[in-house]
């Protein structure tokens, strides 16, 4: 009896050993997908770093990958330059190489990726030289969905001139959804050009408020009142941005919308009692 428990007791243990096991390879399996390695060489690369070197035969008949796959694979390995390989009898014997090397993979990734910034800058550079000499006096852009409204939101700080105004009540929604992106790509810029700023912040989202306060050429009244649309003025621009199913907003160019509209703002930026 005491032997049929010690069985059972080291098989419950195997049991044990091999499902963390399995978890743990899963878990690897899954960074090395998330550096940029395909579920197929994860396995490969993780079997060499097991067993040291293999032929690709081996390779193929332990991870289960056909031997019609098994040599592109390796060869995508070889280029990423984390396994290489010694003949032995006119035999390829792959092995891993240290896996400090990973390194090789997200800096070619960074090489790959500044390349394309610079690419798209070049390409912009080159829409942007297509625009008619004269634009419209008077335009107005509808936007729709997460990206749309971020569009909205970089062409409208891109009108901005140095050390001008822009004048914002805001709404709940800007707040909810945007607080990280506004930070980063609407106070930024504004920061950098010294465009001075007034701003109503709804007084249930005061804790933001205090947030912008921190930041430069910025004056902010907090208001009881709330307001589902939110709208901003600058220049001869002017935004209005709600929700929704999703969220949308209009981007005008006009200099009577946005001299009307600034009218409007000043009335409701005097009619706030300063705390």
């Amino acid at each position: 009896m005491c032997l049929l428990y010690k069985k059972c007791e080291m098989t419950i243990l195997k049991y044990l050993l091999l499902h963390v096991l399995c978890s743990n390879m899963d878990n690897i399996i899954e960074n090395l997908k998330n550096i940029g390695l395909t579920l197929s060489e994860s396995k490969v690369y993780l079997f060499l770093l097991q067993y040291k070197e293999s032929k690709a035969r081996d390779i193929s008949k332990k991870t289960g990958i056909p031997t019609s796959h098994i040599y592109s694979i390796l060869e995508q390995l070889l280029e990423k330059g984390i396994i290489s390989f010694k003949i032995v009898n006119n035999i390829k014997i792959y092995r891993p190489v240290d896996p400090e090397n990973l390194y090789l993979i997200i800096q070619e990734k960074e090489r790959k990726l500044e390349k394309e910034k610079k690419d798209l800058k070049i390409f912009i550079s080159k829409l942007k030289s297509l625009r008619v000499e004269n634009p419209k006096e008077n335009d107005f852009k509808y936007f729709e969905g997460v990206n749309g409204i971020k569009s909205m939101f970089n062409e409208f700080t891109s009108s901005w001139e140095p050390n001008s105004k822009v004048y914002v009540s805001s709404a709940p929604i800007a707040y909810e959804q945007w607080n990280a992106f506004l930070l980063e790509y609407f106070h930024k810029p504004r920061i950098k050009k010294k465009v001075h700023m007034q701003l109503i912040v709804p007084k249930s989202k005061e804790i933001h408020g205090k947030e912008r306060e921190k930041l430069k050429y910025i004056e902010i009244k907090y208001s009881e009142s709330v307001h589902e649309t939110e709208f901003g003025v600058a220049g001869d621009y002017l935004y209005f941005l709600s929700q929704g199913e999703k969220p949308y907003a209009l981007l005008i160019k006009d200099k009577n919308f946005a001299s009307t509209q600034l009218k409007i703002f000043i009335t409701l930026w005097n009619s706030i009692v300063k705390e």
